[in-house]
């Protein structure tokens, strides 16, 4: 189902990104001086084996403002919570946001906390905000360049494969934990040697790379065997039909880099643990056209998504 139609009075909201893209378009944010990033974040369970759904708003808030060159200082947290949830979990919750922001260096300078009737939020919803300092050039898609390396940080599809494990009772989980990571120290570390950077978040990579394609105007190759991915991830993945390059990270960044710089920012990568599995996948062509090529054994082609868009609280 789409997310909306050209006629607007009966257009109705589906799963896809077309609906963030049509608000951000009609709020149209201009940048501050200080930098901010916000968002709101749904996890289906919101609970799970190595993080829960606090632990995922502040990797993702912090990653998201750190991946435009700035340096993440503060968080200002909103918490719906379910009338019903056990107060253990509300501790866990707490202590996994404490820890997630000392991990980023950041401290929360404000929350807000709102309690609803049993069944209306999944138990729990977090909206994060992160404010921060421009620590040099924004990291913008304007700045990539033919020629530029695509270098993933980390293996693809892990937070989404750990869940649907979880949810389906696969066992996979035990094998793949979700990959939710503040990134800020890992970019602080390489900021200098980069073009542009993008996490991958709902949509997956493929997400990430259309989105950097179509802002640039300029078309990617990506070779698909180059793909950092578990086994028992892509396993898992498919139990759902989805393919590891639409599936949702959770501490993964895809980096635009100079051929020149290739080399300095991997080594640099692969001595942090969080960025040990980092990969280069493809390049960036002088092609005008926008999109992305995906090179296979049989040759380029065209692609589109394995099972469709999920609803994005599922992953």
């Amino acid at each position: 189902m789409p997310t909306y139609t050209r006629d607007r009075y009966t257009a109705q909201v589906g799963f896809g990104p077309e609906v963030r893209e049509l608000i951000t378009r009609a709020l149209a944010p201009r940048e501050p001086d200080v930098a901010v990033r916000a968002g709101t974040y749904v996890v289906d369970p919101p609970f799970f084996g190595n993080g829960d759904v606090g632990r995922v708003a502040v990797c993702g808030a912090v990653n998201d403002l750190a991946a435009t060159g700035a340096d993440p200082r503060h968080l200002a947290l909103g918490i719906v919570l379910e009338a019903g949830l056990p107060l253990d979990l509300v501790h866990r919750l707490t202590a996994s946001v404490r820890d997630a922001a000392a991990e980023a260096g950041v401290t929360v300078a404000a929350v807000d906390t709102q309690v609803v009737r049993a069944g209306e939020a999944d138990r729990v919803y977090v909206t994060a905000t992160a404010f921060g300092e421009r620590g040099g050039p924004a990291l913008g898609p304007d700045r990539v360049r033919p020629g530029d390396r695509i270098v993933v940080t980390g293996p693809l599809g892990d937070h989404a494969a750990h869940l649907v494990s979880l949810r389906d009772g696969l066992g996979y989980e035990h094998h793949v934990p979700s990959d939710c990571a503040p990134l800020t120290g890992l970019l602080r570390e390489v900021r200098a040697d980069l073009h542009h950077a993008r996490p991958v978040a709902a949509g997956g990579l493929a997400e990430a790379l259309r989105l950097s394609a179509a802002a640039r105007g300029l078309t990617l190759c990506v070779d698909e065997s180059a793909l950092p991915v578990r086994y028992e991830a892509r396993v898992a993945l498919a139990t759902r039909g989805l393919a590891p390059l639409d599936a949702a990270c959770a501490g993964c960044l895809c980096l635009f880099v100079p051929a020149d710089r290739t080399a300095a920012v991997l080594a640099a990568l692969h001595a942090r643990p969080e960025g040990r599995h980092a990969a280069v996948v493809g390049e960036v062509t002088a092609d005008p056209l926008g999109d992305v090529e995906y090179v296979t054994p049989d040759g380029p082609r065209a692609r589109t998504p394995s099972a469709g868009p999920l609803p994005e609280r599922l992953l």
